[in-house]
């Protein structure tokens, strides 16, 4: 099991947070990233495979309202992998 912090940030403030703990053997990147969405009540951005390289990478990776087909009221959204 792994722990995903998903935040919300206008202007670099932290308006909004939640973490989940997700199976990765059994959780698609996708699942979790609509699992996380779907606790703080936003819509679920278009991922892109920039994303989950980066998420890959970096063990965190940002959503900007661009990848939001809906009109969102944050700056950033960013997951980030919290370490045991």
């Amino acid at each position: 099991m792994i722990k995903i912090w998903g935040k919300l940030l206008v202007n670099d403030k932290l308006i909004n947070g939640k973490e989940i703990e997700v199976d990765e053997k059994h959780t698609s990147f996708f699942d979790m990233l609509k699992d996380l969405c779907q606790k703080l009540n936003i819509p679920t951005p278009v991922l892109l495979d920039k994303h989950v390289y980066d998420f890959n990478i970096f063990s965190m990776c940002t959503f900007k309202p661009d990848d939001f087909v809906e009109s969102v009221n944050f700056d950033r959204f960013v997951l980030e992998y919290l370490k045991k």
